[in-house]
């Protein structure tokens, strides 16, 4: 009984050691099956096509605050840091100011120049009005002036006739007298008719002072549409830099212009940072792909467009995927910052690695973080 106890034990103990080869070598079956359908490396790490670098453009001063750290997700538009607004808020005001006044004195010099313009005009309408009057009388003047020593020459003519047959008692000396008085009285108006042509001559000398004087306000006027056409090159000057003081004070709040987290904070509030000095790198989680270093003995059958499956060492639960997108013409030791030198011989083979690009089609690529490891497996056509 005892015999046939131990027979069994031993049947079941060959028929245990045979599922378990059994299980070995279906294992060993499809671990060389995947390992020739797919190409797995453990050297793997999340890149990034670019890091965007934020600074304060145009404008230096003390940062007063930052808002995130180093990993924080960051909103597109969301604030992240503030430099001290002050120097641009009085630059601003100082500028608003200048203008205002600007302003001011360029409107009164517009209401002068319109006032000199109507008084011009009216001034130059009024001379040429009078002016017209002076000579027009003057010549009516000189015509009945012209008339009267006709007249008056013709009466001394016959005066001195009739004093001839007067003396002679050829006429009567009442016609004599009555000529004489009439001579006298022609001479007398012709007086008063050079006299007073005498003062339209003056009149006239008095408007073309008022000429001058006139020639003169128009030369005022053009000196002030001058001072004007200034005032409004400065009132554009002082424009264009409001402008840029508004620009420069918007500057003093640095936002984020993409949706995704800190790479790096360079400052802390209280630094003092200049123009273009960076602040902060961020990354798009859109940018993200997985930077694959793979032996070239694992090369083959890996190409563009090929499959992958991605894990990442610090989301072990989560699942990624992923398409090769590009393989890199030169391995990575071609680039290294000491490359090997085998310029005597290279006697030590060392298996080579090629950097592969793949881009992350599935998964919460919001999760991941510039520098993390993990494995691949890519699937070889």
């Amino acid at each position: 009984m005892a015999g046939m106890d131990k027979n069994r034990g031993r049947k079941i103990g060959t028929i245990l050691i045979l599922i378990v080869l059994v299980f070995l070598l279906l294992g060993l079956f499809f671990f060389i099956r995947h390992r020739m359908h797919y190409a797995i490396t453990n050297a793997v790490f999340v890149e990034t096509e670019r890091l965007v670098y934020l600074s304060f453009p145009r404008v230096n001063g003390k940062i007063v605050s930052v808002t995130k750290k180093e990993g924080e997700k960051v909103r597109k538009g969301e604030l992240l840091a503030q430099l001290d607004p002050r120097p641009y808020q009085m630059a601003l005001k100082t500028a608003k100011a200048e203008l205002r006044a600007l302003r001011r004195e360029s409107d009164a010099l517009e209401i002068e120049i319109r006032r000199l313009e109507r008084e011009i005009t009216l001034k130059q309408a009024q001379l040429q009005e009078e002016i017209k009057k002076v000579e027009a009388r003057k010549e009516a003047l000189s015509a009945r002036i012209k008339a009267l020593s006709a007249e008056i020459e013709q009466l001394e003519r016959d005066c001195a006739r009739f004093k001839r047959l007067v003396a002679e008692d050829l006429a009567p000396p009442r016609r004599l007298e009555g000529l004489e008085t009439q001579l006298q009285k022609l001479l007398q108006e012709r007086k008063a008719l050079l006299f007073e042509r005498k003062a339209l001559i003056k009149a006239r000398n008095s408007l073309e002072k008022e000429k001058a004087l006139i020639a003169n306000q128009k030369k005022l006027l053009l000196e002030k549409k001058e001072n004007l056409k200034a005032l409004l090159a400065r009132e554009k000057g002082l424009l264009a830099r409001l402008e840029e003081a508004r620009l420069h004070l918007s500057y003093c709040s640095l936002t984020s212009p993409l949706s995704g987290y800190v790479a790096k904070r360079f400052h802390v509030a209280g630094d003092v940072v200049g123009p273009g000095e960076p602040v902060y790198a961020l990354v798009d989680p859109k940018d993200l792909y997985i930077l694959v270093l793979l032996e070239e003995t694992k090369l083959k059958g890996v190409k563009v467009g090929c499959f992958a499956r991605i894990k990442i060492d610090a989301y072990p639960q989560e699942k990624f995927e992923g398409e090769v997108t590009e393989i890199l013409p030169a391995t990575a030791a071609k680039f290294a910052l000491v490359p090997r030198d085998i310029s005597a011989g290279e006697f030590t083979k060392v298996a080579q690695r090629i950097p592969i690009k793949i881009r992350i089609t599935k998964g919460p690529v919001e999760l991941l973080r510039v520098g993390l490891g993990g494995e691949v497996e890519i699937k070889r056509r």
